[in-house]
Order: C-alpha cells, then sequence, then structure tokens
C-alpha cells in the first residue's frame, strides 16, 4: 500500500459501490421524491439531499469494501488489491477517523489516522511493525464540513469541469439505474435501483465486459448502500472488482480509538 497515497487521500474516499441482484420489480416507492426521474435517478437532486441529510445530522460514516480477482499467476498492473476502508466524521466535536486495511494480505496492513484538537495521530501497522506519527492540523469547523460534504459523495456523484467550463457529474450517471421495487437497509424501507450497463472508464479492469449494479434509496434522499461489480479483460488478464459502499451511523460522535494513547506517548516532543 502507498502510504503517501494514504495520507494525501485523507478525506477523499475512492469512488465505489456495489454488486447486486436485477430484478424485476415494477413498483416506485417513493413516486414523488424529488431524486427520482421517473423509473430512474436525477442523480445531482439525490446527491444534493443525501449530503445535506448527512451534514444535518451532523455526520456520518462512509464503511466500503472492495473484493478482486485475477485469473493470472502474476498481479496485473495497475491493480487494486482487495480492502476496506472507513471514513467517519463528527462535526459537533470536530473529529475525524479514517482506516485503510488490505485484506488480501496475510499480514497486518492497515493505516488509521485520527484528527481532534488540530492534531493528526497516525498509526500505521505492517506486520508485527507498528509505527505512529504526529501532524498538526490547521482546519475549521467549516473545513471540516466541507471535506465531508466532498467525501460522503463518493459512488453517487463525482463533480468534475469539462474542457469548456461546464460541470459534468462522474458516478450514478454512467450507469443505467431502473426501478427495482422496494428494498430495506438497516430495518428502513428504500427504493431500490439495479443497473447492468455502465457508460465510463475504469483503471481496473481497464476493458469493462460485463457490469452490475444496485442502489438503495431512504425517502429522505440518503443513499445507505452502494453495490458495484466490473469484470472485463485488464492487463492480459481476466479481473473482476466488486465494491460495496455503506453510508450509516448518521449523527453518532466519533470515540477515540484505543491506540490513540500510544502514539500521543510516542510522538510527544
Amino acid at each position: 500500500m502507498d502510504r503517501r497515497r494514504f495520507l494525501v487521500g485523507v478525506g477523499t474516499g475512492v469512488a465505489i459501490g456495489t454488486a447486486g441482484c436485477l430484478g424485476g420489480g415494477s413498483d416506485r416507492p417513493f413516486p414523488d421524491a424529488e431524486w427520482r426521474n421517473k423509473d430512474g435517478l436525477d442523480v445531482a437532486a439525490l446527491s444534493e439531499r443525501h449530503v445535506e441529510a448527512l451534514v444535518d445530522a451532523g455526520g456520518a460514516t462512509l464503511f466500503s469494501t472492495a473484493e478482486t480477482t485475477h485469473d493470472g499467476e502474476t498481479e496485473p498492473s495497475p491493480w487494486l488489491p482487495s480492502q476496506e476502508y472507513e471514513s467517519a466524521y463528527d462535526l459537533e466535536n470536530g473529529r475525524q477517523y479514517v482506516r485503510q486495511t488490505v485484506t488480501e494480505s496475510e499480514e497486518t496492513d492497515v493505516s488509521e489516522l485520527y484528527v481532534a484538537d488540530d492534531v493528526a495521530l497516525i498509526r500505521q501497522q505492517s506486520g508485527d511493525e507498528t509505527q505512529y506519527g504526529r501532524q498538526p492540523v490547521d482546519r475549521s469547523g467549516d473545513d471540516l464540513e466541507s471535506a465531508m460534504r466532498s467525501e460522503v459523495v463518493t459512488g453517487i456523484r463525482v463533480e468534475g469541469e469539462t474542457a469548456g467550463g461546464e460541470t459534468e457529474y462522474e458516478g450514478l450517471n454512467l450507469w443505467n439505474p431502473t426501478s427495482d421495487g422496494e428494498g430495506e437497509v438497516r430495518g428502513e424501507p428504500t427504493a431500490r435501483f439495479t443497473a447492468d450497463s455502465f457508460e465510463g472508464d475504469r483503471n481496473v479492469p481497464e476493458t469493462v465486459e460485463t457490469a452490475a449494479a444496485t442502489v438503495h434509496v431512504y425517502e429522505s434522499g440518503v443513499v445507505p448502500r452502494l453495490e458495484q461489480s466490473w469484470a472485463g479483460d485488464h492487463d492480459g488478464q481476466e479481473a473482476t472488482v466488486d465494491v460495496d459502499i455503506d453510508y450509516r451511523d448518521l449523527g453518532a460522535t466519533v470515540s477515540e480509538p484505543e491506540w490513540v494513547a500510544a502514539a500521543r506517548e510516542e510522538t510527544s516532543a
């Protein structure tokens, strides 16, 4: 794992989602929701409602997994190893927690970051070795909220700009999500959308031959779960990528991890 990329990428998630079954449901839950576009989704409206709801709640946790496979004996390049990513925000207390774990390795490979009181504490575990770091953080409450707003549209919308200066949205708009009836996530009813066509470009796999996605939406516009999968040729091999994202713990506080005391002691001047 590229430790520098982890640190630079804190506060910006990986654009990912989850693989789901395609169904034939004809129901359209929440038919009058502003984030609907008949049987599809208004991605811009959905992302706005999703972000505002999470910010109004005072924070949330993004939890994602990536499961990857390739059929060759050597790892193709570039490659995305199977991993977990977790990023939690607590706007009221000004805290953030980030964890990235490579799960396909037999040895421990974890990077963690905890930000509070204008200090970022870092723990990196590789095998039996543990290292700690400390960095000052000059970030206001508005800065933390801005970072959260940017990250919690991961998998839903990534905002960019065309060569002509126009805003473009890269995320669910690259799929063909269609209403697939009712669903449920953590005991709350959802509108479920499924897709079987992906029109974007990917680094892994570099040629998408088949793709599928499932998106759950609460009536409020919160997207609690996304599931996406891609399969195709990559660096001369057949490769698959299955990515799941959960948005959860709305309004929950971020607790201080147990390792923080050791990090403070190890990095104190």
